[in-house]
């Protein structure tokens, strides 16, 4: 069950008006940042994109069993099962498996502090905030620092962890002739959850006999000896990328595989488990790409749009002196945050692809340009009424 405590504090006009000059310095450098990192992702997807294609267009197809010298140099794409001697271990618990990959997620069971506060603006431009801290209980595979809690006192959380999150490489991977270096194996991913057995802690580690149980498919190493979890406590549980079918696609170099350099300087290494085609890899590969541009360009209109809000947030404190007022001017402001946003980015974004690919940029600021025409237009029927 949650627990709760509130806290009501006042801030008075000149105090906010104090925090917005230092907001102006804070947003300016959110806004740059987002500048530097729209214009950056542009030339970033461009440039994996180009070499995605580049790569699609060059790559060879060829079978897993034999290793061919005419190949020598060459993308190469190639599928079969991943075979290794090795037999992972985490030999604190004993847990294990032949695999390609194991890990250990260790969890703990801890505070996490929730905050809601209301603002309420009071004539003459002050405001009064109610907040409300609630604290409730779960486990977490990060430590969660109490220090900062508004009740730290009361709700502590341990500062280290008995064990910590560890994942284990097999050596000595292999897809019929070749052999998968360790880089292209981290790259690996595809993990699933790993049935411990009761077998497997039969030869417990002296350090931890007597003090780990197996319930469900997590061992519990409990602070206490209630039933009922404290804080503190430890679970932990396992999962592993067993040998199975895998498709790779990187370059056939001697007697190793590395990743393939495209014209543009970017680098090819791919594995997937699973049996795919190297048209596939590449579809799915691209289909990443895009999703990730439109990440980071969302990412990078809000920042801009923080920084713009936090930049202009002066004007609706001065304004707040009669709240309603100041009510009016923050949403004005919070409308031509948006159009600005928009204006910024797209110009931005635009300027980006006229240096990568000058049709879709010209679209973009044409973007830009009715955006601009539109708040013009806004601005000028407000000024009539």
């Amino acid at each position: 069950m949650a627990m709760t405590t509130t806290e009501t504090t006042s801030q008075s006009w000149f105090s906010r008006l104090g925090s917005s000059i230092k907001n102006v310095f804070i947003g300016t450098i959110l806004i740059i940042a987002s500048v530097v990192l729209l214009f950056w992702n542009e030339g970033r997807a461009v440039k994996t994109e180009q070499s995605l294609k580049e790569g699609a267009s060059l790559v060879v197809s060829v079978s897993s069993e034999t290793k061919d010298p005419a190949n020598e140099g060459k993308l190469i794409h190639f599928s079969g099962d991943a075979r290794t001697p090795s037999v992972l271990v985490d030999i604190d618990f004993g847990v294990g498996d032949s695999a390609l990959k194991l890990k250990r997620i260790v969890e703990v069971y801890q505070w996490e502090e929730n905050t809601k506060s209301t603002t309420k603006e009071k004539l003459g431009g002050g405001t009064e905030t109610t907040t409300t801290y609630s604290y409730s209980q779960n486990w977490f595979d990060n430590l969660i620092d109490s220090s900062s809690f508004k009740e730290s006192e009361v709700h502590p959380n341990p500062r280290t962890k008995k064990y910590e999150n560890k994942e284990w490489l097999a050596a000595n991977v292999s897809v019929g002739a070749y052999e998968i270096p360790e880089d292209l194996l981290k790259a690996l991913t595809g993990y699933q959850p790993f049935t411990i057995t009761s077998e497997m802690l039969e030869n417990l580690p002296y350090a931890t006999q007597g003090k780990v149980e197996l319930t469900g498919n997590m061992l519990y190493l409990q602070a206490t000896s209630s039933s009922i979890p404290q804080t503190g406590d430890t679970r932990i549980r396992y999962e592993i990328i067993a040998p199975q079918t895998v498709s790779a696609i990187t370059k056939q170099s001697s007697s190793t595989l590395v990743p393939y350099t495209t014209t543009n300087g970017r680098t090819i290494s791919m594995i997937q488990t699973g049996e795919h085609t190297a048209r596939e890899m590449f579809e799915g590969a691209l289909s990443g790409n895009r999703t990730m541009t439109w990440i980071l360009r969302f990412v990078g209109a809000i920042l801009m749009y923080i920084g713009l809000r936090m930049t202009l947030g002066g004007l609706p404190i001065v304004a707040s002196v009669i709240p309603f007022v100041g009510r009016i001017v923050g949403a004005g402001m919070s409308v031509a945050s948006f159009l600005m946003t928009l204006i910024g980015a797209s110009v931005t974004i635009g300027i980006a692809w006229i240096v990568y690919r000058p049709v879709v940029g010209i679209i973009l600021l044409a973007v830009a340009g009715l955006s601009v025409f539109l708040l013009v237009r806004t601005s000028s029927s407000s000024h009539k009424k």
